[in-house]
């Protein structure tokens, strides 16, 4: 081996990179009560505001 301490280096650094991967959150929110209405309920994008096969797109005009 030219460089041990180049190989040495990225060994660590994969080893720090991976062990990282399986870190949990402290707290998780809790999941929504049966009945209760979502605070997020619109999907996005939003359908109604796409634009028609050969309609402009809604927003910027371009010139």
């Amino acid at each position: 081996m030219k460089h041990p301490i180049r190989v040495t280096i990225l060994v660590l650094a994969a080893a720090l990179a991976l062990s990282a991967c399986g870190k949990r959150p402290k707290y998780v929110d809790e999941a929504l009560p049966e009945g209760q209405t979502d605070p997020f309920p619109r999907s996005y994008p939003n359908p109604s505001l796409d634009p028609k096969p050969g309609e402009p797109a809604p927003g910027v005009k371009f010139p």
